[in-house]
């Protein structure tokens, strides 16, 4: 736990001292990385040599008694170690700047007492990596720097230092404000609710100046804005989001309700018990800022590629010297680096197109998960609650021993009459069907759900027995052979039938079948256009049923019949052919299957062990994130792969121009920044295009 106090605070703005006994060296992006997810932060600045945090919020969202309970709670012996490069500000510029006027306009010596001044931190970061053994672009700043003043240019030292310190915070700038357009998606959204007053009036306001305490009414499609306990009132409540229920549950006094939910039916009163980033929907913000600290493998490559390249301008400026003995030269050929461009460009290129994918409803964890993402060439997509939606509809009802179109509206009727007391998802797609044709209610006696079977009522005083064939033909001794024909048709069509029986005999059935999205066959269009080279379907339909659906969406290959354990083999089996896999789920089923491809994308409704599994998740119930989800991936990888090109051909002839002795160090430098912060600028820029 760390140990603080507050040095200065007013609104929006807190500064905290540390106590001097706890290690803070190299803590301070550990620390920012875990403070940003909090909803309502706007910036963290950690000064570990002062031992001070600064923290800038909006006090709208947020108390500082939270901010400060949150810092308590960091364990500085969990902290991963990152050393912290020197943030420079604008008071920097400004001092270089005023120190390059003097080195210009006062006598020698003084100018070299404010030059030394100046470059000193420039010099001792040079000389901290070499004790390091690390051969950095801090090495080749501080030669640079420092041939300069050797030989007396204390001009030309300080407008190389200057244009050193204005590079380097328009690069810091540029990630900073990559990193606050993603803190931007961790803010809430703001809905409007009732609010109850103290004298029992009712009040709309907006859910963003809720605090904990009060109390608010929610009625019917109320979405919930916060988590609190429900004082008065029974509802159903929606909790598909969090959970991937498809069935609202009943929530009533001293019930707990999520944000993030929404009221299905009923009207109840709640009382506030977290707002903010401490309430259910704020763990999203959690995981996009988990996604930051995350490197990728590129990312990897670029900064090995950054560190060998500095041994080669080292090389370079050793050659020219030896060839031309002209120290100007070489300190134009140092003050050119490789490394700013490749290790800087990478992750504002993931941060934009996370940005840019999160404004379109898709959340990726990480650079890493785009980058596989690129790779992909096989897309396996689980049937129910993907391809589908999960839910059923009716298509056909069947009455035997009758006939005529009222025949089957009173079959249909009668089921929907005894279903409603059933919370099955069967039995709300035959409610619905019956709401549909405003079908009228049929009167019955006591329902009864056998468990696993099917309902048990009775209609004018005769048991009526609705349920699967077994339970009907094994349990009710119920005749089918009469109508084996009719129901192996619809049994080849791929239904599911619910069958009803009255008196002992047949007296109909009811087919159903699954809710098939209307942007599937796009998104398969666009996924094969992208690249995809193979797309196959995992079901635990019969093999019949799963044919038949992966004949009409032009499937490469179906696996029927699968379990949970079955789906992850199914996966593994297509990486050991060589394949890069793509897995597209929504259940807890699904979680083995999701964590074993080489991509996993949860759907907007899957469960929470789904989502926290995948790499991906889709904010948006639109199975069209999928093919966008890849689109945004190519584009990430493209921009990346070019930035690398140009950073190497422009630098090369920057360096180029340098050993010629065609560029002096300050111009040297100029060029080679404003090729660094081009790079950066268009990184940053795809997040709007």
């Amino acid at each position: 736990m760390l140990s603080l106090r507050i040095k200065h605070h007013i609104p929006g703005r807190i500064r905290f001292k540390l106590d001097r006994s706890q290690t803070l060296t190299d803590c301070g992006d550990w620390i920012k990385h875990s403070l940003m997810a909090i909803q309502g932060l706007r910036a963290v600045r950690v000064n570990e040599d002062a031992y001070s945090i600064v923290i800038e919020y909006d006090d709208s969202l947020l108390d500082p008694s939270t901010i400060e309970a949150r810092l308590i709670e960091l364990n500085l012996d969990e902290a991963e170690l990152t050393p912290s490069e020197h943030q420079y500000t604008r008071g920097d510029i400004a001092m270089n700047i005023i120190g390059t006027l003097s080195a210009a306009l006062l006598p020698g010596k003084w100018g070299a007492i404010s030059t030394a001044t100046l470059i000193a931190p420039t010099i001792f970061d040079g000389v901290a990596e070499l004790k390091n053994k690390q051969i950095t672009v801090e090495v080749l700043d501080a030669i640079a720097v420092g041939l300069s003043a050797y030989r007396g240019d204390y001009r030309t030292a300080m407008m190389t230092q200057s244009l050193i310190s204005l590079g380097e915070y328009m690069e810091q700038e540029t990630c900073r404000k990559s990193d606050k357009l993603l803190a931007e998606l961790m803010l809430p959204q703001a809905t409007t609710v009732w609010r109850i007053t103290e004298d029992g009036c009712k009040q709309q306001v907006n859910s963003d100046s809720l605090v904990v305490g009060d109390i608010i009414e929610l009625s019917p499609g109320s979405a919930i804005p916060v988590d609190g306990i429900v004082i008065a009132g029974t509802a159903l409540i929606n909790q598909s989001s969090l959970t991937g229920e498809s069935v609202p549950v009943r929530r009533e006094l001293d019930a707990y309700v999520y944000s993030g939910t929404s009221v299905h039916e009923g009207t109840i009163k709640v009382r506030v018990d977290k707002v903010g980033s401490e309430a259910t929907t704020a763990k999203i913000a959690q995981l996009i800022y988990d996604s930051l600290s995350e490197k990728s493998e590129i990312q990897q490559v670029t900064q090995d590629m950054a560190n060998r390249r500095v041994k080669i301008t080292l090389a370079m400026g050793a050659a020219v010297f030896a060839l031309t003995q002209d120290i100007n030269r070489v300190a134009s050929v140092f003050l050119v680096d490789y490394s700013c461009a490749l290790k800087l460009s990478t992750p504002v290129t993931f941060k934009s197109i996370m940005y840019r994918a999160a404004q379109q409803g898709i959340l990726l964890k990480g650079g890493s998960a785009i980058e596989k993402l690129a790779e992909i060439d096989v897309c396996v997509f689980d049937k129910t609650g993907t391809l589908t939606y999960g839910d059923m509809e009716v298509t056909d009802v069947v009455p035997f021993n009758c006939s005529g179109i009222s025949c089957a509206k009173d079959l249909l009727a009668i089921a929907a009459s005894v279903e409603e007391h059933s919370n099955h998802p069967l039995s709300q797609a035959v409610v619905n069907a019956a709401k549909q044709h405003q079908l009228p209610h049929i009167d019955h006696g006591e329902v009864e759900y056998v468990i696993a079977h099917g309902l048990k009522s009775t209609v004018n005083e005769h048991c009526l027995v609705m349920g699967s064939r077994h339970f009907l033909e094994a349990h009710e001794n119920v005749d089918f052979n009469e109508f084996e024909a009719e129901i192996r048709h619809y049994e080849a069509l791929g239904r599911h039938l619910i069958f009803i029986s009255h008196k002992g005999e047949l007296m109909g059935m009811i087919g159903l079948r699954d809710h098939l999205r209307e942007d599937v066959k796009q998104t398969l269009s666009e996924l094969r256009a992208l690249g995809i080279q193979q797309i196959m379907m995992i079901s635990g339909d019969s093999i019949y049923k799963a044919n038949m659906l992966g004949e009409e969406l032009k499937l490469d290959h179906v696996f029927a019949e699968a379990t949970p354990e079955s789906k992850s083999s199914i996966i593994d089996s297509l990486q050991q052919q060589g394949h890069k896999v793509m897995f597209i789920g929504d259940g807890v089923n699904d979680a083995p299957a999701l964590t074993k491809a080489d991509v996993g994308i949860a759907m907007c409704k899957g469960t929470e062990l789904a989502r926290q599994a995948a790499d991906v998740v889709l904010l948006q119930d639109k199975l069209a994130g999928v093919s966008e989800t890849y689109h945004l991936a190519k584009i990430a990888m493209r921009m990346i792969n070019n930035n690398i090109k140009i950073a190497e051909y422009v630098n090369s002839g920057i360096m180029l121009a340098a050993a010629l002795g065609w560029l002096n160090p300050a111009m040297s430098a100029l060029l080679h920044n404003g090729t660094t912060l081009g790079i950066l600028a268009r990184s940053l820029a795809i997040k709007n295009q």
